[in-house]
């Protein structure tokens, strides 16, 4: 039996009619009556296929625009709040012990610090041995200065102007050096020993953080926008990361879209957790942003002092030397998640307290429903910045394993490294958190001095710090003028609302 003679169908055109034709060489009819059912097919799926391919072209345009837009338009209103945000960090880190609190600042644990020359106090010693030595000599020479050994006189180089006495109360003052002869700073509030590239305390709100960093020597204006790309990387990762992640949980588990406000929702539960589970895994990825923009913003400007040169430089040298799990885990480890879970936690449930608790709408009650959002919101700010200021610190602590360059810093911190978060709120109670009654002394030097030796000056602290919680709430004027001013104009916006109505 023969076998049968098979024709193909071309790849894009009609069947092969014609038996006698190859099928290799398959022929092709203009005859719109010959056309088969499947020839039609393949045509209108060819042509579905270009239509949808130039759509995508041009939706994908469109996206990379709007991204394009939107990045720079996130970019400049970041660097809007960076100078404040910059202030604030600056507050939070600083360290200012009291009068009774460790003002030596683990010398013992800091060698480098000991190590460290007061150029003003050697100069006064100099300068008061010099003034010693030339006034013995007028003494014995009647206004001319002389040599014992060679019986020569020469006049006196300088002029009768006030001198230093040497019988002064700070020629008389002990200070500690170390073996190799630099002086030991047992004070943080000594501008004698503070050094060229550090600021003094910054005793006020953000605003005063702000313009002393613009005018010290070695900051300027630009030191305002420390760490605004890690920043701003951050942001934009976290914008396509985060909604990815919530909507492919929200599919898996069969939940409503996220896109819908949780107040709609008869049972929020399961939302709010694939919401909180989705902060918490993206923030916890996009830490290492975290923490080298904080150091970035901390450490000083000056190029011989400086430790990292940049975001990719802060991340290469702190795994080179103190090891890639120091991204993310150490003591950054449980501030991390904390924040990344009661940060979308409480901002998502503040609404739902208000209208399920409360009992209050936005529509029938606007004043009371922006009334209810303040209280609700100073609460949350009260619970959270204790936890920022202590994740601050802590981002800052490095324990390297292998030794490098120094991490200087622009504003004083606290050189003893906290064994923790319940350790670094305690020392900050106890060690900056003035009671009641109490005050801060800053300790300021002058060339030319009076008997007593010391000016003090007595700095006021705010009506928080009876509660000695004053170093865990750095910067809350700034939050709490916000939140003000965010409800004065609800306010004002519902009230005229109100009037044309009427």
């Amino acid at each position: 039996m023969a076998a049968p003679n098979y024709n193909f169908p071309p790849p894009g055109g009609a069947p092969n009619v014609n038996s006698n034709a190859s099928p290799l060489r398959p022929s092709y009819y203009s005859n719109s009556s010959l056309e088969s059912p499947l020839e039609a097919y393949y045509q209108h799926n060819l042509s579905l296929e270009y239509e949808l391919a130039a759509q995508n072209d041009i939706n994908s345009q469109q996206a990379a625009k709007e991204l394009l837009s939107y990045g720079m338009i996130k970019f400049l209103t970041q660097a809007l709040a960076a100078p404040f945000e910059a202030g604030q960090i600056l507050l939070q880190v600083q360290y200012m012990p009291n009068d009774d609190g460790d003002e030596t600042n683990g010398r013992d644990d800091d060698f480098a610090e000991q190590e460290r020359r007061d150029e003003e106090f050697m100069r006064a010693q100099e300068e008061a041995e010099d003034e010693e030595y030339f006034s013995e000599g007028a003494g014995a020479g009647g206004g001319y200065y002389t040599n014992s050994h060679r019986g020569a006189s020469f006049p006196s180089p300088r002029p009768a102007t006030k001198r230093l006495d040497p019988s002064s109360a700070i020629f008389h003052e002990r200070k500690e050096f170390d073996q190799s002869g630099y002086l030991i700073r047992t004070n943080v509030y000594d501008d004698d020993s503070r050094p060229a590239f550090q600021m003094p305390p910054i005793e006020g709100g953000v605003w005063k953080a702000i313009t002393d960093l613009a005018k010290h020597p070695t900051e300027g204006y630009l030191s305002l926008w420390k760490g605004q790309y890690s920043n701003w990387a951050y942001e934009m990762l976290h914008l396509f990361a985060q909604p990815t992640l919530e909507a492919t949980l929200n599919d898996t588990f069969d939940l409503y879209d996220d896109t819908i406000p949780l107040v709609h929702l008869d049972h929020v539960g399961p939302n709010i957790a694939t919401m909180v589970t989705s902060h918490l895994v993206v923030g916890f990825i996009l830490s290492p942003l975290e923490l080298v923009r904080t150091r970035l913003i901390v450490q000083t400007s000056d190029p011989k002092q400086r430790k990292y040169t940049g975001m990719l430089n802060c991340i290469s040298t702190i795994i080179a030397e103190e090891g890639f799990s120091a991204l993310w885990g150490g003591v950054n480890l449980w501030p991390t998640v904390l924040t990344h879970t009661l940060t979308p936690l409480f901002t998502n449930l503040i609404p739902l307290i208000i209208d399920r608790v409360f009992n209050i709408s936005a529509v029938d009650s606007p004043f009371l429903h922006a009334l209810a959002e303040l209280g609700l919101d100073t609460l949350d700010l009260l619970i959270r910045m204790p936890l920022e200021t202590i994740r601050r610190r802590l981002q800052i602590q490095i324990q390297a394993k292998i030794p490098g360059k120094r991490y200087e810093t622009v504003v004083e911190t606290r050189k003893r490294p906290y064994a923790g978060m319940v350790d670094c709120a305690y020392k900050i109670i106890q060690e900056e958190g003035a009671g009641a009654g109490q005050k801060r002394r800053i300790s300021r030097r002058r060339r030319h001095e009076d008997e007593d030796g010391e000016d003090q000056k007595y700095v006021h602290r705010p009506w928080y710090a009876a509660w000695r919680v004053r170093g865990l709430y750095t910067g809350l004027g700034m939050h709490l003028t916000s939140n003000f001013a965010m409800f004065a104009v609800g306010a004002v916006s519902s009230l005229q609302d109100d009037s044309d109505d009427w």
